[in-house]
């Protein structure tokens, strides 16, 4: 910007242009339906939460929205004795679970922990009985997590301080080579150093996380093995080795310094997009591009203000050439910046109304509030100070105090952004909120135990077929039928399939939400034939 400068009133209108535009894609975000899904979440069990099964299942199945990776399972009796599950076989989101010996008569609890594919552990248990249920069901005992969570938290603080205040000043320096730089060095070598440590604490407590072990489990290497396990392990790798490249780029010469920070920057977006929300988002090509190009973005923009800092101390004008280079990109930056927010808001949130009925919203809001401050500030910085300074006024004093301000809402923003470890998108959590229908359909000769659950395309029916006083009921084969006359819909009919656990499954194509008439016809020989109906409520 040249040393002209423009009427107060001028600048007042370009300030509420640039804001408004930040507001206006905000609020087009906000607007527009969401595209995916990030937490797994449990949509179906077999057995159904509570069942009380005539016989011992061969086998249990857990369905997830997406796939995950089984990190502890285990089934806890009556009397307090825990089987762990070895055997798990994946099939899709499926995991499909065969205890080492037979179940025997009373009641269980199956106490699950699992990966998603976006790095973050979710864990669940639902109890279910063979003959009859215990008086006294199992009982999971759960270790308070608060100081974990706090730990977890805590470390990822100070590693998003390393990437962006260590990487991005260490970028910063080595491209622009502004004066009083030899603080500047000694705060982003701290920063990284601080911030690999921290990165090796959060492998362990991500582990402990994972296995909900008690912190005496740091000592044991299953522990660290799954703090590494899934993405959060290419996470962890990416943000060391960009730490690592930006602690040398500060001792390197000019010219290999700025290849190496240059690599460090692109290590920053890698270890944001490797892992969180966006690893299992969908598209994930955007999603992942949009992580990479906020972290980038935001790595060039908080890197820069200590530099700034420590240049704008410097007496002459020996800080003006840095402090113009900076005002003339650092529009493109923010343009980014805010491109690559809009998308992830357009992926994350499924509707308007989950901004205000979400943790996850309400982090984000909080967040919104803070980067409009932000926004704000370097608004006033770049259109008011930044054209003072380079006409020869005395602002420096005042640009230094409002570059303090924004590290302040800068550690803020990074405070609150950790709190979305915590709490997953609306959008997966909305599988989760859709629990498996169950019905029991009864005549003088048989009981039909039906359960219906989401499943990809369509739902899932689960029939377990029994004699009225609970034994077991041979059939030769089980056709399910889902009718709706009133709408003139023809019948949906589906031949199902016996598992080994003696139960028939059948997936047919998602219906239409509302009351239905559900068929089952059991064929037990070839001369007897028992047909079942029973009205059925599909949300």
């Amino acid at each position: 910007m040249s040393g002209q400068t423009a009427t107060p009133i001028a600048k007042a209108r370009s300030v509420a242009l640039w804001l408004s535009r930040a507001l206006l894609w905000i609020g087009l975000a906000l607007a527009q339906p969401g595209l995916a899904l990030a937490h797994a979440s449990l949509v179906a069990t077999d057995p159904v939460a509570d069942a009380v099964l005539v016989t011992a299942p061969a086998t249990l199945t857990l369905t997830f929205s997406d796939e995950v990776t089984p990190l502890l399972v285990r089934i806890i009796a009556a009397d307090g004795r825990a089987i762990e599950i070895a055997d798990i076989a994946r099939r899709g989101p499926m995991l499909i679970l065969t205890p080492p010996s037979p179940l025997r008569t009373g009641s269980y609890l199956v106490s699950w922990r699992v990966m998603s594919e976006d790095g973050h552990p979710v864990g669940g248990s639902f109890g279910f009985s063979i003959g009859a249920q215990a008086a006294a069901a199992p009982q999971l005992a759960r270790a308070n997590s608060f100081t974990l969570q706090a730990a977890i938290w805590t470390a990822q603080l100070v590693i998003d301080i390393g990437l962006f205040v260590g990487i991005g000043g260490a970028f910063f320096v080595a491209w622009l080579r502004p004066p009083g730089r030899r603080r500047v060095v000694a705060i982003c070598a701290a920063s990284g150093v601080a911030a690999l440590l921290a990165v090796g604490l959060a492998i362990g407590l991500q582990g402990l996380d994972a296995l909900e072990a008690p912190a005496s489990g740091l000592a044991t290497a299953a522990v660290w093995s799954a703090g590494l396990r899934g993405s959060f392990g290419w996470s962890a790798a990416a943000a060391a080795l960009g730490l690592g490249l930006g602690l040398v780029s500060l001792r390197w010469p000019r010219g290999a310094a700025r290849a190496a920070s240059a690599a460090a920057m692109l290590c920053v977006g890698a270890a944001l997009a490797s892992s969180g929300h966006a690893a299992s988002a969908t598209p994930r090509l955007l999603a992942s591009a949009a992580v990479f190009l906020h972290g980038v973005s935001l790595a060039f923009w908080i890197g820069a203000l200590l530099p700034l800092y420590a240049a704008l101390r410097a007496p002459g004008e020996v800080a003006l050439p840095a402090l113009r280079r900076f005002s003339r990109v650092i529009p493109w930056a923010v343009a980014v910046l805010l491109g690559s927010g809009v998308a992830l808001m357009l992926i994350e949130l499924p509707r308007l109304d989950a901004l205000w009925r979400s943790g996850y919203g309400r982090v984000l809001i909080a967040k919104l509030a803070l980067v409009l401050i932000l926004l704000a500030l370097a608004a006033g910085n770049r259109l008011w100070l930044t054209p003072r300074i380079e006409a020869g006024d005395t602002a420096r004093r005042w640009l230094r105090r409002s570059i303090v301000v924004e590290l302040a809402v800068v550690a803020a923003i990074l405070g609150v952004v950790g709190l979305w470890r915590f709490t997953p998108p609306p959008a997966a959590t909305a599988a989760a909120r859709q629990p498996p229908i169950t019905t029991e359909i009864r005549s003088d000769r048989l009981l039909a135990q039906v359960s219906v659950a989401a499943a990809a395309g369509g739902v899932e029916i689960t029939v377990a077929l029994a004699t009225p006083a609970h034994l077991p009921f041979a059939a030769q084969a089980v056709t399910v039928t889902l009718a709706r006359p009133e709408l003139q819909i023809e019948p949906i009919t589906a031949q199902a399939r016996r598992g080994d656990d003696g139960r028939w499954r059948a997936t047919l194509t998602a219906p239409l939400p509302g009351r239905w008439g559900l068929g089952l016809g059991i064929l037990v020989d070839d001369f007897d034939k028992l047909s079942l109906e029973a009205p059925l409520e599909l949300p």
